[in-house]
């Protein structure tokens, strides 16, 4: 073989190597280009878990303490609804006492009331009746003392008038005088018992 042709196999040969090296370095670098992506892929992949791992630990602890606090509240409505259910049933039962203790004083007013007016009723008939029977007295006296009268005047002037002694007449005059004045007061005592009855029937019915 001619030396040219070798030398230009060997050429062809050394040009050949170094394409595959840079070919190979290449490839080398293209692939540690993307194993750096992926491990920046990776990276940005752990770092994004983290943070969520963290925004979902953060968002637990506060629906946890939501969870409490809404607990919290819910008993404390609880509570408030079960003290106003008392004091509302307090409030009911204080009123319930009132009103019945209110019923029973006015029913012992009504019975003592009415109590009252029976005695004053009994009161009025009693003396309504000592007015009837002081003024039946009365009338009953003012005609034995009118027709003692009369006939006492009757006599003295038909039997004794210028006859009898002055003693005997003065005493017949005097006793006239007498029967008179007791007239008078049986006359007065009436009208007493009258006004006495009238004054009492306007204190029972006045209002």
């Amino acid at each position: 073989m001619r030396p040219h042709v070798i030398l230009l196999q060997q050429n062809q040969s050394l040009m050949m190597g170094a394409k595959e090296h840079v070919e190979q370095k290449a490839l080398k670098s293209l692939v540690l280009i993307v194993i750096c992506n992926i491990q920046m892929r990776i990276m940005v992949h752990i770092e994004a878990n983290s943070r969520l791992k963290q925004i979902e630990k953060e968002y637990t602890q506060k629906l946890a303490k939501s969870s409490q606090i809404i607990a919290e509240l819910q008993t404390t409505i609880s509570s408030l609804k079960e003290e106003s259910s008392r004091q509302q049933l307090a409030a009911d039962r204080r009123l319930q006492d009132v009103i019945q203790k209110f019923e029973d004083e006015k029913k012992q007013l009504i019975r003592d009331n009415d109590r009252a007016i029976k005695v004053l009723q009994d009161e009025l008939e009693s003396r309504s009746n000592q007015v009837r029977c002081a003024e039946k007295k009365l009338q009953h006296k003012e005609l034995e003392s009118q027709e003692q009268i009369t006939y006492i005047r009757q006599e003295y002037e038909t039997k004794f008038k210028g006859l009898m002694p002055a003693s005997l007449r003065q005493e017949l005059e005097d006793t006239i005088s007498s029967l008179k004045s007791q007239v008078n007061f049986l006359q007065k005592r009436a009208s007493v018992l009258q006004e006495e009855l009238t004054t009492y029937q306007g204190r029972r019915y006045s209002p």
